[in-house]
């Protein structure tokens, strides 16, 4: 079992602001340059771009920056002080010409007459948006033809994918400002989620433990487990333990299409548990992800929202390609258990797509993903759960 546990970036930070500077970086000369950046991903991809928003920030403090991102984690840019304007995008991989609401993006980032557009995607269908931008300056993942001056950034596979966001900006001048992600929201979604606790149960002093085990959606039965997931009995069974030593509440989060699975996971653990998938928007898991004392969750946005929002976070890496997506710590430990398998990783490959047995996840038990909360919840005066 392959335990990896990342509790500061300090080294990798001090390696990326001593990167050499390129004789040919430019430094806008305007002092507030307009900067729009694009990441159409989800959760997790978006959140490994707020490092990019700050270091933007830092160097051109008034900046007019806007993110264009994918409209289920724009709430991530909702409330960032760094980010000036947010343009949602929901028909992802819709061509411009089919689109009306890329039609509409296009226009207003040619209203914006941008200094300079930086296009976090390879994929045409997003790239063309830069294409059309009328920015000053493009710099994009993918190859932009046409485009007077464009500039390809090169995605390096050895780096994190947050290092190299931040490296697609050097030649404007822009340099890091920090690794760690951010997330933002007003402080009344912190007093809600106390409240939804209290009313199930849950005292404000209480250990908290959530369990994060959905994927998206399901075709086959819940019993199965493809790519990313981990079987639901062993989440079960990691909820049963921790309700009847006392060592926490337990509650279960997800979409709405990982209900059943939730169910699931709470009718086979048998004990009580707080079932909240499908029913919390993303700041308000963002709120309760930071009240837990420790979230455990296989490779999913809210992992890096708990990465994010310093919640000690304990995550169960399979098919994923570690040093470029591993969820980046923001002050909290970050402990990833991942079983070195031959077909691993596999994440963006064809063997991922022909995967019929992830022994990658399987292979992780739950002994040692128990192992692994009780050296992080260490040995505090247990809570009371009531049964």
């Amino acid at each position: 079992m392959k335990v990896d546990e990342h509790s500061s970036t300090a080294d990798s930070d001090r390696a990326l602001m001593s990167s050499e500077r390129s004789g040919n970086d430019l430094i806008f000369e305007k002092r507030r340059p307009r900067v729009a950046v694009a990441r159409a991903g989800a959760i997790g991809d978006t959140l490994m771009t707020t490092p990019l928003a700050r270091a933007i920030r830092r160097c051109f403090p008034e900046a007019h920056l806007v993110f264009l991102c994918a409209r289920g984690a724009c709430d991530i840019f909702r409330h960032n002080p760094h980010v000036d304007e947010v343009i949602p995008l929901a028909s992802r991989h819709l061509p411009a010409w089919l689109s009306l609401e890329k039609a509409r993006i296009v226009r207003r980032l040619k209203e914006l007459r941008l200094d300079a557009m930086i296009m976090l995607e390879s994929h045409p269908s997003f790239t063309e948006l830069a294409s059309r931008s009328g920015a000053a300056r493009v710099i994009s993942y993918g190859a932009l033809p046409g485009v007077q001056g464009a500039q390809v950034a090169i995605f390096d596979p050895n780096k994190h994918a947050i290092e190299n966001n931040l490296r697609a900006a050097e030649s404007l001048g822009v340099r890091p400002d920090g690794l760690q992600m951010e997330m933002h929201y007003p402080p009344e979604f912190d007093d809600r989620v106390r409240e939804r606790l209290n009313l199930a149960g849950v005292r404000p002093n209480a250990r908290v433990v959530g369990i994060h085990a959905g994927w998206g959606g399901r075709k086959q039965p819940l019993v199965e487990t493809r790519l990313k997931s981990w079987p639901p009995d062993r989440f079960a069974r990691v909820a049963r333990s921790l309700v009847h030593t006392g060592k926490a509440h337990v509650v279960l989060t997800g979409a709405a299409v990982d209900r059943p699975l939730t169910e699931f996971i709470a009718r086979e653990a048998g004990v009580p548990s707080v079932n909240l998938a499908g029913d919390l928007s993303l700041v308000e898991l963002a709120a309760l992800i930071r009240r837990m004392d420790l979230f455990v969750s296989i490779d999913s946005g809210p992992a890096h929202l708990a990465a994010a929002l310093g919640t000690p976070l304990i995550v169960l890496l399979g098919p994923a390609i570690v040093k470029q997506t591993r969820p980046m710590p923001s002050g909290g430990p970050v402990v990833i258990l991942r079983e070195p398998v031959p077909c691993a990783p596999c994440y963006g490959t064809p063997l991922m797509k022909a995967c019929q047995d992830n022994i990658c996840m399987k292979s992780i038990d739950t002994e040692t993903v128990e192992a692994a909360i009780q050296e992080l919840l260490g040995q505090a005066q247990p809570c009371v759960v009531q049964e």
